[in-house]
């Protein structure tokens, strides 16, 4: 979120403006609580955050927004989906 107000983006319009710190916080909480696939209830929180992260980072590249935010937030979302599989193995579900 510093990134957010560090660098804003002033070319873009104000809700396009909060999508790359939202899909920062979402692939943070995915992040955090991806690795706990062994409880069934996670996986219905992390995996849908995860895919909306996805999605939002998916919107924020074809609108060509705040470029450091996205980079942070395609490390985030792939270090959050590398710990899924990586959870998802170890715990043998």
């Amino acid at each position: 979120m510093f990134l957010y107000f560090r660098f804003p983006d002033g070319s873009a319009a104000q809700w396009d403006r909060w999508i790359p710190p939202l899909t920062s916080a979402l692939a943070t909480w995915s992040l955090c609580t991806g690795w706990l696939w062994f409880y069934l209830f996670n996986l219905y929180i992390s995996l849908p955050v995860l895919l909306l992260a996805i999605g939002l980072q998916v919107y924020a590249m074809s609108k060509n927004l705040n470029p450091k935010l996205r980079r942070i937030n395609s490390i985030l979302i792939c270090a959050a989906f590398g710990i899924l599989l990586l959870s998802y193995f170890y715990f043998d579900i």
